[in-house]
């Protein structure tokens, strides 16, 4: 299961997870993505869309 957004193409982004102690560790930054019912040209699809995207198709 792929992790972008179908609208903006945002996916995982590395960095670095750095403590107090400035214990350094790699992690993944996810995109907050939700499962939603688009209507594209007249057609019900299923799209994976992140919140940014989610919340500017709202507005419109």
């Amino acid at each position: 299961m792929s992790r972008i957004c179908d609208v903006c193409g945002r996916g995982p982004v590395s960095g670095g997870s750095v403590s107090h102690a400035h214990n350094v560790s790699k992690r993944v930054f996810k995109p907050n993505l939700r499962n939603i019912k688009l209507e594209i040209d007249g057609v019900n699809q299923n799209a994976k869309i992140c919140m940014r995207c989610l919340k500017s198709l709202s507005r419109v």
